[in-house]
């Protein structure tokens, strides 16, 4: 039976209940959540007993002597001689209170200071019989202390790789998940929720098994974070409709010269009517990759190809070679492209230098194609730029 039910069954109050329970009165069986928290199940015996301790208390029994009666350490006439003494001390204050207020009219209407004043003259000593429920101050800040630290201890991991996951992944336009991190994120995340569900089972061990796992919420806080950092590293589209749009944080935004040879939106599509009397847009042969990493430094790999008509072509290779008049450039041939190649590193087309920066602009004059690359990293070599991936 829980509380709610014992406290209509026994007309004790929820308080009064658990003040019985940690004085020892009564032991009823319980289960204890993650926080702490206890959730009682009464039997029919801790029903009977809490009956009895009521029905004492009626008759002035404090709870130290119905703990004594409960564990034997003083005999029942001892106690009842001692209840019987300060029942008739009882008795005589109560008298006394008789007294006092016989000499009060009841013709007249008090003001409380007035009532007061009547009352103050007489010399009747009036002790305080009430007994209180004390609170034990600092044992209640002491345990709110440890239903603190413990939620601390099981929800911090959970937050942090939320956190994690939503600031890294709202970080880049096309992110890519990295499904090792996020598979060793969740497996971190396993001490917390087991917490969690333990809390709602009813185990001998139970406490043993709490005190373990918390332990091991705490050592897998470190892991929770860089996992979750790493789940996110990558932002990767290879959709020529996102040209451009790139993460805010990627150096080709702020890159002059690639700002300056690349151009500012597709140019060679066609809309083409589908069945159903709608165009759709499609671009002719069209090749769009991208590709930003960062880890501790950056990584960006930028692709866009386009097959243009005559008159543009001409135009467009005209405008880029005047472009590349003004920076120090090399020319280099690549399959059946004319590759004019700025760059800081090793030379081209070789193997990649540790720190390297090269912008491409490639054209072949018999398929009338035309590319614009960006290969740059401070990976220390750790990733080779994409132009060497292509198959010239």
């Amino acid at each position: 039976m829980k509380i709610k039910s014992v406290c209509q069954a026994t007309e004790l109050t929820d308080r009064t209940v658990r003040y019985y329970i940690e004085e020892g009165l009564i032991s009823p069986s319980y289960t204890e959540n993650y926080l702490g928290r206890k959730s009682y199940d009464f039997s029919e015996e801790d029903i009977s007993r809490l009956k009895e301790i009521a029905l004492l208390r009626k008759f002035d029994f404090t709870v130290e002597e119905i703990k004594s009666l409960i564990h034997q350490t003083r005999s029942a006439a001892c106690i009842i001689e001692d209840i019987r003494e300060r029942t008739k001390a009882a008795v005589k204050d109560k008298e006394k209170i008789l007294s006092a207020l016989s000499h009060i009219s009841c013709d007249r209407d008090y003001t409380i200071s007035r009532l007061a004043q009547e009352l103050g003259r007489t010399s009747t000593a009036l002790p305080a019989n009430e007994e209180k429920i004390k609170r034990n101050i600092p044992k209640t800040i002491f345990r709110a202390f440890i239903t603190a630290v413990r939620a601390i201890i099981v929800w911090l991991p959970i937050v942090i790789v939320l956190l994690m996951l939503v600031l890294k992944g709202s970080s880049y336009y096309y992110p890519k998940i990295e499904v090792k991190a996020l598979i060793f994120t969740l497996i971190s995340l396993l001490p917390s929720f087991a917490v969690l569900i333990l809390s709602r089972t009813k185990l001998k061990a139970k406490r043993m098994i709490t005190v373990i796992l918390l332990i091991l919420c705490i050592l897998c806080i470190p892991c929770n974070f860089l996992c979750s950092v790493f789940t996110f590293t990558q932002s990767v589209t290879a959709d020529i409709r996102n040209y451009r749009s790139f993460d805010a944080h990627c150096l080709a935004n702020r890159d002059k010269e690639f700002q300056e040879l690349f151009p500012t939106r597709p140019h060679y599509f066609e809309n083409v009517q589908q069945p159903d009397g709608s165009y759709e847009t499609v671009y002719l042969d069209a090749r769009y990759y991208y590709r930003y990493l960062r880890v501790m430094d950056y990584t960006y790999d930028i692709y866009a190809q386009w097959p243009l008509p005559a008159d543009e072509y001409e135009k467009e290779v005209s405008r880029v070679k005047a472009l590349y008049e003004g920076y120090e450039h090399i020319t280099v041939k690549k399959g059946g492209y004319t590759c004019m190649v700025v760059y800081d590193g090793d030379e081209p087309f070789e193997e990649a230098s540790d720190n390297y920066y090269y912008l491409i602009f490639a054209y072949n004059d018999q398929s009338k194609t035309v590319r614009y690359i960006c290969c740059s990293s401070f990976e220390n070599g750790a990733d080779q730029p994409y132009y060497l991936k292509l198959d010239w």
